[in-house]
C-alpha cells in the first residue's frame, strides 16, 4: 500500500494538504524511550506478534510499537502526528499478514483535548492520523477487524458543550476512512465507556464497557448497534469479550469484589462467575479468548497484597483455573490475551502493576505452564 493511500485509510484530516499529509507521512519518529509501556497486542500465530503503546512518563510522549517473531521482540519506529504533544496506544487488530490497526488518543498542542488516533501497519512502517474524532475530545480503546478492510474500535468521547458528560465511542473503518456510528445508552445510564470489542464477523460483534449503573454490552447485527444492560450490581464492569461464532460470545470482568462472565446464545445473556485465587480482595477477569464455543481462557488480577495474578479455563461445561507456574519470569500483572487452541495462547502484561519499575511481558501459554518473555 502507498503512503498516500495509507494516510487516506487511517483518516489523515481533510484539511491537511497533501504535500504537509506526505510529509507529516514521511516523519518517522524514534522509537519510544524504553522501557515502554505496552497494553495491546494483536497475534496471527505464536510466532507473530504486534504489541502497542507507549512511553513510560506519567503522561506519555511517544508511541511505541514492537513485533515478536517467535524469538524476540524488536522496537519498530512509529509515527507521532504533527502537532501532538501526548499520546498513547490503547489497541491493536491485525487482519491480514503485514497489516495491522492501531488505535489510541492524541493530545494535540493548541487542545483543547484529545482526539481519537488511528494507526496503519503496512508491513513496513506505521503512519498514524485522526480517526472520525467526534465532540469536543474522543479517545478509542479497543478494536476488532473481522476483514482487511473493515474493523470496528470502541472508546469514549465528550459530547460537543457537554464536557462533564461521557457518551459510548463505536466507530467504523471501511478500508478508507473512519465513521462514528451509533452507539445507543440505556435510558438513565449516567455515561457510557467501551472498553473491548470482538467481531465474529462483519455483521456481527459485540463491545462491552460500564454506564455507571452497571455493565455496558453493544451488539452489532450488520445494521445498527443494540444496548443490553444485563441484570448486574451497579459496581459491575466488563474489561473484556471474545466471539469465536456470532451464536457464542463470552464477556468477562468484575464486581469489586467477585468475577462476572456473559455468555451469549444467540438469543439472551447470562450471567455466571468464574473461579478466583484463595484470599481474593479484589478479583477481576481483564481478558479473554475463545478459540471455539467450548475452549475459552480468561486472564485475571486480584488487587490483593502483593498484588497477584490469575487463569481460568472453559472446557464448555465450567471454568476451571489452570497453573500458574512460570518460566523465564514473573506474572504480575494481565492486560491481554489470544488464543489459538486451547494448548495455545499469548498475553500481555506487566512485571507489576502501576509501579515505575514495571516492564512489559509476554507470557505464552502451552496448556500447563507459561513462558515469560520481557518486552523491549
Amino acid at each position: 500500500m502507498t503512503l498516500a493511500v495509507a494516510a487516506a485509510a487511517i483518516g489523515v484530516a481533510a484539511t491537511v494538504s497533501p504535500a504537509s499529509a506526505a510529509s507529516a507521512a514521511n516523519a518517522v519518529m524514534p522509537s519510544a524511550a524504553a522501557p515502554a509501556a505496552l497494553g495491546a497486542i494483536a497475534c496471527r500465530s505464536v510466532h507473530d506478534c504486534m504489541a502497542v503503546g507507549a512511553n513510560t512518563p506519567s503522561m506519555p510522549t511517544q508511541l511505541a510499537a514492537e513485533q515478536w517473531n517467535g524469538k524476540k521482540w524488536t522496537r519498530l519506529p512509529i509515527v507521532k502526528p504533527a502537532g501532538v504533544v501526548y499520546t498513547g496506544a490503547n489497541g491493536v487488530a491485525c487482519p491480514a499478514a503485514r497489516v495491522c490497526v492501531a488505535v489510541g488518543d492524541a493530545f494535540p498542542a493548541n487542545g483543547p483535548g484529545p482526539y481519537a488516533l488511528a494507526g496503519y501497519w503496512n508491513g513496513a512502517r506505521w503512519l498514524t492520523g485522526r480517526a472520525a474524532a467526534p465532540g469536543s475530545s474522543s479517545e478509542l480503546i479497543a478494536i476488532s477487524c473481522p476483514a482487511a478492510a473493515s474493523c470496528y474500535a470502541v472508546g469514549e468521547y465528550n459530547p460537543k458543550g457537554k464536557v462533564t458528560t461521557t457518551a459510548a465511542l463505536i466507530e467504523h473503518w471501511n478500508g478508507k476512512s473512519w465513521a462514528q456510528q451509533t452507539a445507543p445508552m440505556p435510558h438513565g445510564a449516567p455515561f457510557g465507556q467501551l472498553v473491548a470489542v470482538s467481531c465474529a464477523t462483519v455483521k456481527f460483534c459485540v463491545a462491552v464497557g460500564a454506564t455507571g449503573a452497571g455493565e455496558l454490552i453493544e451488539r452489532w447485527n450488520g445494521h445498527a448497534w443494540i444496548a443490553a444492560v444485563p441484570a448486574a450490581p451497579a459496581e459491575t464492569n466488563l474489561w473484556g469479550v471474545s466471539c469465536p461464532t456470532a451464536a457464542s460470545c463470552y464477556a468477562v470482568g468484575g464486581t469489586g469484589s467477585s468475577t462476572v462472565v456473559e455468555r451469549w446464545n444467540g438469543k439472551a445473556w447470562s450471567k455466571s462467575a468464574a473461579p478466583v485465587p484463595a484470599h481474593s480482595i479484589m478479583p477481576f477477569l481483564q481478558s479473554v479468548s475463545c478459540v471455539s464455543p467450548t475452549r475459552c481462557l480468561a486472564v485475571g488480577n486480584d488487587l490483593n497484597t502483593p498484588p497477584t495474578v490469575f487463569a481460568d479455563q472453559w472446557n464448555g461445561g465450567s471454568w476451571k483455573p489452570v497453573s500458574m507456574a512460570a518460566s523465564g519470569g514473573h506474572l504480575g500483572d494481565f492486560d491481554q490475551v489470544q488464543c489459538f487452541s486451547a494448548s495455545s495462547c499469548v498475553a500481555l502484561g506487566s512485571t507489576s502493576p502501576s509501579s515505575a519499575a514495571e516492564r512489559s511481558e509476554a507470557a505464552f501459554w502451552n496448556g500447563k505452564s507459561w513462558k515469560v518473555v520481557l518486552t523491549v
